[in-house]
């Protein structure tokens, strides 16, 4: 073969192991589920080393073909164990699957220096675009709107609330619930998550709000960044959030009380508001 002909066919190896490594399809913009059209009529897809699920080089793959299987029971799917480069094999991860009700695992493989397009193993279905997570938000014309008693806003020292609001000076006082935080507790205390999927999640929630010079608190936006249900958890806690009693003083500066973004911090374990904290 001449010169020219061999960089031919490398360009076209190349071009098409590069088509099939990018080609994976989702059925979300965050690549949480691959979208999967059928079932593997292949008894051994999947559950054999030397068969495994070429999912290709996209690192969320292996992740997103996970959440997109279904067991025919409707049993719930857990990650019991997983092994990457298994047997020394490069590419070869092993997960092995455990289930909520059952207690029985389920072993698979995966190849992620190839790529063909994926599907189901045998025994599970796949889930489709009415199967993820709607996130549920709190409505917008519902958050509580306060108005800034000058153009500048302070904000407290937090990097999540930095994230949403940009680098802002910071007031000498920060704002503060005048009956303490244990009053403030105690409001929480009192109004759980009501969400019955809520009960076996635990997670942590941050709620960004204005104090304003007359104390005023409202303006209340979720800062933590959660996917799926969780956010729909965090909207969950800002309506609660936004309920609140109206009973703050306002940040200083100089003496002066003053405009300044506050985080309300959370603790979420099945559906109770602990761990509460300000800056």
């Amino acid at each position: 073969m001449t010169r020219l002909k061999k960089l031919s066919a490398i360009t076209i190896l190349v071009t098409t192991f590069s088509l099939n490594a990018f080609s994976q399809e989702y059925l979300d913009s965050d690549k949480r589920f691959m979208k999967l059209t059928v079932v593997s009529t292949d008894k051994t897809f999947g559950f054999e080393l030397n068969n495994p699920i070429k999912v290709g080089s996209d690192e969320k793959a292996i992740g997103a073909y996970l959440n997109s299987l279904k067991t025919l029971d409707g049993d719930r799917i857990h990650i019991g164990d997983m092994k990457f480069n298994y047997k020394n094999k490069t590419g070869k991860t092993m997960v092995v699957l455990t289930y909520e009700q059952k207690k029985e695992t389920t072993t698979i493989y995966f190849l992620t220096t190839e790529y063909e397009q994926p599907k189901a193993i045998v025994g599970f279905s796949f889930k489709t675009i009415d199967d993820i997570p709607k996130v549920v938000v709190f409505p917008a014309d519902s958050i509580l709107k306060v108005t800034a008693c000058s153009k500048t806003i302070y904000l407290v020292d937090d990097f999540l609330a930095k994230e949403k609001f940009g680098e802002l000076s910071k007031p000498t006082t920060t704002p503060t619930f005048t009956s303490g935080l244990d009053e403030l507790k105690k409001y929480f205390s009192t109004n759980p998550l009501t969400d019955e999927r809520v009960k076996e999640s635990i997670f942590r929630v941050s709620i960004a709000f204005m104090v304003n010079c007359e104390g005023k608190a409202g303006n209340f936006v979720v800062v933590t960044k959660g996917r799926g249900d969780l956010a729909t958890y965090a909207n969950q806690v800002l309506a609660i959030v936004n309920r609140m009693p109206q009973n703050w003083q306002p940040a200083t500066v100089d003496g002066k009380t003053v405009d300044c973004y506050q985080v309300l911090s959370f603790s979420v374990s099945g559906g109770q508001l602990d761990n509460v904290s300000y800056r």
